[in-house]
């Protein structure tokens, strides 16, 4: 905008009020239909899509497990994959102004294909490497996935902000199909292939089918009328943001800002009226399209425009020779929406940071509530989850602990549909009461040679738990946290609560390698919990004189 110089920028609020006319601008157009849930399912498919390279190494567990006997290969996958995440959000933070959604949805992607595709073939498929070289090549795909997945989700969350709600809600849906999706196949699989490489291989490249769907329809949604639609309502409501920063930058704005009254702005052109000009003439000239300004001013200044036509008493006290002078005014010609400015200077890169201190300010409860969701969950999935033991179902325990967690997380999401209206408190508290969950799935497993809880009913039941109220409170907040912000913050809160679920994750990843540290030695074989020995009877004797003789034997 400094390149508009002879220009000033005025808001057309202050044109109406001056005139007496309302304040309230027309109501944007009706949305664009979203015919057969196109939209809602091609996001759906996203958040399966971006969390399904991840949930491929960790329902791989049975393999990684029999590959690498004796290693903390899940704890470091988890850990690796939460800490690569936490830098992706931060890079994303800075490119937010810079590259477009489309771009950095399409880089996340085109990243974590690659990976797995060489994964599957050289590390599974191949498998040339020796152990310690497989090990790290796993440790260091995965960080390059949760790079490329991570910048997938914060893209998509800002992106879904501009949406409606229910559009935010399909993501995370998308992201539990992706665990119980995940689950199914690792099920068919094992079950369909008893070799371990075979079916892990197999496993691999189903995902990989699903990540190529998967580019394809994100490409053809962003063409979706719908989607142009908010998001044209997104950038021109950060248009007029930018544009009322500019008029006066010390201004505290609110962040809730109604959609159908936000400000917006006129450009004035200074001009110079017809010597010619009486009283009169000067009077028809005054109107919304042509108001008179600043009769003194000698340069293009951008001031507010709020004077008024002179009165009658102040016409006739005013010589006619000063009434015909030419005088500069100013022209309301059009409302002008310009590109987004990108952050060369250190002015807006403050902007910047101030613009995202005030978001977390006016979302801080939610972004406290998913952090502590996901720091709960990381504690004990899949970390804990796969050391817990069972003589009865051996490798195939872990497996149904996570399908557990990953069936009922993905029911958890679809509640979070449901309309009900959570209070902050509420979200707090419920996120507060899920850290009981630690030490009782903590009990199931520690110590290894003898755990204090036994069978096999209890840890699927707190799985189930777990995975329930993960899905359900890690989403709720997520979705509401959008609309406590103005339409141009959306992006930038979406983005913010992606910060604080990455903090939860990276915290409970760290925490989790504490809770190993309970469990004890690993146990070299398979305890047989001993059962209560019954007294049984002895087969009936005859004693030769007609009576029989019972003995018990213990």
């Amino acid at each position: 905008m400094n390149e508009t110089l002879g220009r000033g920028y005025a808001r057309i609020e202050a044109i109406r009020a001056a005139r007496g006319e309302a304040l309230t601008m027309p109501e944007p157009g009706a949305p664009p239909p979203d015919r057969y849930n196109s939209v809602y399912l091609t996001l759906f498919v996203a958040g399966a899509a971006f969390l399904l390279p991840f949930n491929s190494f960790i329902m791989a567990v049975d393999y990684f497990q029999y590959h690498y006997p004796k290693s903390t290969i899940m704890f470091d996958m988890s850990t690796v994959y939460i800490v690569s995440a936490c830098v992706a959000v931060i890079t994303n933070n800075i490119l937010l102004d810079i590259f477009t959604y489309n771009t950095r949805i399409t880089f996340g992607i085109l990243l974590s294909l690659a990976t797995m595709l060489f994964v599957a073939v050289c590390n599974i498929g191949w498998d040339g490497f020796s152990s310690s070289v497989s090990y790290t090549i796993n440790l260091v795909a995965i960080g390059v996935v949760a790079f490329g997945c991570t910048m997938q989700q914060a893209s998509y969350y800002g992106f879904t902000g501009c949406l409606p709600p229910r559009y935010t809600q399909a993501v995370m849906a998308g992201e539990s199909a992706a665990g119980f999706w995940v689950s199914l196949d690792r099920i068919v699989t094992k079950y369909g292939f008893r070799q371990p490489k075979r079916s892990t291989f197999m496993f691999f490249v189903f995902s990989i089918l699903i990540l190529l769907g998967h580019s394809m329809l994100h490409h053809v949604m962003m063409r979706h009328p719908l989607v142009q639609h908010y998001l044209r309502l997104t950038n021109e409501s950060r248009h007029r943001r930018r544009i009322q920063l500019h008029l006066n930058p010390t201004e505290d704005a609110t962040l809730m800002e109604s959609e159908a009254g936000e400000a917006s702005y006129g450009v004035l052109k200074l001009q110079s009226p017809a010597p010619s000009t009486g009283i009169a003439e000067a009077e028809n000239t005054f109107s919304f399209a042509n108001p008179v300004y600043s009769p003194t001013a000698s340069a293009p200044v951008p001031v507010p425009l709020v004077s008024s036509p002179p009165s009658v008493s102040e016409q006739s006290t005013v010589p006619p020779t000063t009434l015909r002078t030419p005088r500069p005014s100013y022209k309301v010609e059009d409302v002008v929406f310009e590109s987004p400015e990108r952050p060369t200077s250190w002015r807006n890169f403050k902007r910047g940071v101030l613009a995202r201190w005030a978001v977390a300010r006016a979302i801080y409860p939610y972004m406290v509530s998913i952090g502590l969701v996901y720091f709960t969950t990381l504690s004990l999935y899949p970390g804990i989850a796969s050391e817990v033991p069972s003589c009865r179902l051996g490798s195939w325990m872990p497996i149904i602990l996570m399908s557990s967690f990953n069936l009922f997380d993905f029911i958890g999401k679809i509640a979070a549909a449901w309309p009900y209206e959570w209070s902050r408190s509420q979200l707090l508290m419920a996120s507060g009461l899920r850290l009981l969950l630690v030490p009782l799935l903590l009990l199931c497993a520690a110590p290894r040679h003898s755990p204090h809880i036994v069978g096999d009913v209890y840890p699927i039941m707190f799985s189930v738990v777990l995975g329930f109220t993960n899905g359900l409170f890690g989403s709720v907040p997520m979705i509401m946290a959008p609309s406590r912000v103005g339409r141009e913050h959306r992006e930038i809160a979406g983005n913010m609560m992606t910060l604080s679920y990455n903090g939860g994750l990276l915290s409970g990843s760290l925490v989790s390698y504490l809770l190993l540290g309970m469990l004890g030695p690993p146990a070299e074989a398979c305890r047989i919990y001993p059962t209560p020995v019954l007294p049984t009877v002895s087969p009936i004797a005859n004693s030769g004189n007609g009576t029989f003789i019972l003995t018990a034997v213990h």
